[in-house]
C-alpha cells in the first residue's frame, strides 16, 4: 500500500534531480529507491504493530477466563458466568474448555437457548456432527417456544449447514430428540 506522503516524497526526489541536471532514468531510480526503503520501513512498523496487538490480545482474553472463573467461585450457580467463560475460551481456540463450560451453563439452566446454541457451534469445531446438530436441534425448540422468530432463522440456516456438512445426521437425530 503506497501512502499519499511516500508520492511526495517521490515527486520531491525527481524535481530535485532534474534540478540538479540528471537524467529522466537517475531520478526515477533515485525516487523508486527512496519509495521501497520507505515502504520496507513502514512495514516492518506494521509488523510490529500486529505483534504487540496479538499479545495484547492474547493477555486480555486470558484476563478475562481469569475474571470469569473468579465469578464463578463466588457464585457457582450463575449460569451466565459459565456461558461468559465458555466465550472466553472460544476466544482462545479453547473448543475443548468451551464445550465444558457450556454444558455448566445448560446443567444450571437447561432452557439457556443461546447456551445450546454456542454448544453446537463448539461442538462443530471439534467435529462432533451428533453432538453439533443435538445442541441446535434443542436451541430451534427453545427459541420456538420464545416465538424468537429471527434466532429461529439463525438457527434453521445452521442446522441447513449442519446437515449438508454431517450428511444427514439431524434426521435420525431429530427422530431420537422426539422420543
Amino acid at each position: 500500500m503506497i501512502h499519499w506522503g511516500m508520492i511526495s516524497c517521490l515527486r520531491l526526489c525527481t524535481f530535485l534531480s532534474f534540478w540538479k541536471g540528471h537524467t529522466i532514468i537517475y531520478s526515477v531510480a533515485k525516487g523508486l529507491f527512496v519509495l521501497l526503503v520507505l515502504t520496507g520501513i513502514l512495514a516492518a512498523q506494521v509488523k510490529e504493530t500486529l505483534a504487540i496487538d496479538f499479545k495484547t490480545y492474547l493477555q486480555g482474553a486470558k484476563a478475562e477466563i481469569l475474571r470469569h472463573k473468579k465469578i464463578i467461585q463466588e457464585d457457582p450457580l450463575d449460569a451466565v458466568a459459565y456461558f461468559d467463560l465458555g466465550m472466553a475460551y472460544l476466544a482462545l481456540g479453547r473448543h475443548e474448555d468451551e464445550v465444558d463450560a457450556y454444558q455448566e451453563a445448560i446443567k444450571l439452566n437447561p432452557k439457556y437457548a443461546v447456551a445450546h446454541y454456542n454448544l453446537s457451534k463448539a461442538y462443530d469445531l471439534l467435529k462432533d456432527g451428533p453432538n453439533a446438530i443435538k445442541h441446535m436441534l434443542r436451541a430451534q425448540e427453545l427459541y420456538s417456544q420464545k416465538r424468537n422468530h429471527t434466532q429461529m432463522r439463525k438457527v434453521q440456516r445452521q442446522l441447513k449447514f449442519l446437515n449438508l456438512k454431517y450428511q444427514g445426521l439431524s434426521s435420525s437425530i431429530s427422530m431420537d430428540h422426539q422420543n
